[in-house]
Order: structure tokens, then sequence, then C-alpha cells
């Protein structure tokens, strides 16, 4: 399959652009505070959509995503990684790898993946 080369900033613009749209994204994750699971790569079918912060504490959120570097997404069924309570998750935009979406394939340039 051909993939398209574009930066990080252009996959998060795409993934922003979604309007709902199911996308697999690939990234290397950020890790907890105290370091673990830092660079573990990750693949994860999600959507962007209201349901995203669905269930969470009730409020305005505690911080802006994008201010640190993050989209939040909610996965889909079948994600290994899917927990009944636990469906949201910060996808960090400078790990940003590999993304498919609206049937297209694209790779981030430089990444090692």
């Amino acid at each position: 399959m051909n993939q398209n080369i574009i930066s990080t900033d252009q996959a998060a613009n795409l993934i922003h652009q979604s309007n709902g749209t199911v996308f697999t994204v690939g990234f290397y994750k950020k890790g907890k505070k105290n370091g673990e699971g830092k660079n573990d790569f990750r693949e994860m079918r999600a959507r962007l959509g209201s349901t995203v912060r669905k269930g969470l504490a009730g409020g305005p959120p505690a911080y802006n995503p994008s201010e640190h570097g993050l989209i939040w997404a909610y996965l889909m069924a079948g994600d290994e990684n899917r927990e009944e309570a636990r469906n949201r998750r910060s996808i960090p935009v400078s790990g940003i790898v590999e993304l498919n979406i609206g049937g297209e394939s694209y790779r981030v340039a430089g990444s090692p993946h």
C-alpha cells in the first residue's frame, strides 16, 4: 500500500478534521509521570466527537489538551485496551508515526516506525 509522507502537525490536523470518522493511529506514548510506558509503541482505533468527554467528572476539563501536545480520542469497540469505564485516551502529537484515515494511509516524515 502506498503511504503519504506527512508531518506530525499535518497528522494532527487530519485527526482534528476527521469529523467523527474512525481512524487508526500509531504513536509512541509519553508514559506516566513515573516514566512507566514511556516510548512504548501503541496503535489504536479511535474517533473524535462529543463522546470523548462523556462519562468524565462534571465541569470543564482541567486543562486544554492542545496546550500539552495531546489529542483526546475515544477508543472504538475491538481495541484491545478498551475498558468499559475508561475508553478515552490521549494521543501525543509529537509521538504520531502513522495514521490511517478516510481510506488513506500516512506515515510521519522522519519517524522510526
